[in-house]
C-alpha cells in the first residue's frame, strides 16, 4: 500500500506565467528536501497538476505541506486543491524512460475527484476512518491559519517566518523595530501555525502502524 499526493491548481483558466513559474520551481525546491522520503517524486503534469508517491502516509503529508509553503513563499498563495490517499499504486516508464504512476488507481482517483465536486481544498483517503477525519481537522485547521495572511502586505516578512526564522531575525534583516515585529508575528499567528504545523508534520493524527519510521529525516522549524 502505497500514498499518493496529488495537486491541482483550483482554477486552471486563471494560470499565470507567475503561477506556473512559481509552481514548477517550488516542486524542484521540494524534491530536493524530500528526495530520501519519496517513492516517485513531485512531478508537473498537464500544466497544473502535481503528483507524487510515498511509501509512508506522513512522508506523503509532509511533501505536501512543504509544497505549500513554497507557493506561500513565492507569493501565489493557497491555489491548489490537494488529495491524500492511498493504494496500490505502481511505478512505470513513460517513452522517454522517465517513472510515472502507472496502473488503473490514478485515473480514478481523478474521476473520483471530478465527482466529488467539493469545495474544501483537501480530500484524504487512507482507507482508515479514523485517520482521514483527524487529519482532514488538522488540515482545516493549518489551511485556516494560512488563509487569514494578506501575501500582498506581508509576503517578504511571512517569507522569513516560514524559513523558521523568529522575530527577532525578521526585525533585523527588514529593518525594523523588535517591539513591531513582535506584534506582527503574533498578528499573523504564527506560534499557532508552527504548533499545528508540527502535529501535521510529526504523524500524530495518524494511527501508529501509518507514521514512517525514519522521522530523522524530519526537517523541522520553529
Amino acid at each position: 500500500m502505497n500514498y499518493i499526493v496529488l495537486g491541482r491548481i483550483r482554477k486552471p483558466e486563471k494560470t499565470t506565467v507567475k503561477t506556473g513559474e512559481a509552481l514548477l520551481d517550488s516542486i524542484v525546491s521540494v524534491n530536493k528536501r524530500i528526495k530520501k522520503r519519496t517513492l516517485l517524486p513531485f512531478r508537473l503534469a498537464y500544466g497544473n497538476e502535481v503528483n507524487g508517491l510515498f511509501q509512508h502516509a506522513t512522508d506523503a503529508i509532509n511533501a505536501m505541506v512543504f509544497l505549500e509553503e513554497e507557493l506561500m513563499q513565492s507569493g501565489v498563495g493557497p491555489i491548489m486543491h490537494w488529495s491524500i490517499c492511498s493504494g496500490a499504486f505502481t511505478l512505470m516508464k513513460d517513452e522517454k524512460r522517465n517513472p510515472i504512476v502507472g496502473g488503473r488507481e490514478l485515473p480514478l482517483l481523478r474521476q473520483t475527484l471530478q465527482r466529488e465536486g467539493t469545495k474544501n481544498r483537501f480530500f484524504v483517503r487512507t482507507h482508515d476512518r479514523e485517520d482521514d477525519f483527524f487529519l482532514l481537522q488538522g488540515l482545516y485547521v493549518w489551511d485556516h491559519l494560512m488563509g487569514g495572511w494578506n501575501l500582498k502586505k506581508d509576503k517578504e516578512i511571512l517569507g522569513i517566518f516560514l524559513e523558521g526564522n523568529d522575530y527577532k531575525y525578521a526585525a533585523d534583516a527588514l529593518n525594523i523595530a523588535r517591539p513591531q515585529t513582535w506584534r506582527k508575528y503574533r498578528s499573523l499567528q504564527m506560534p499557532a501555525y508552527f504548533s499545528i504545523r508540527e502535529i501535521l508534520l510529526s504523524g500524530r493524527l495518524l494511527a501508529e502502524n501509518n507514521v514512517s519510521g525514519d522521522l530523522s529525516l524530519q526537517i523541522n522549524k520553529p
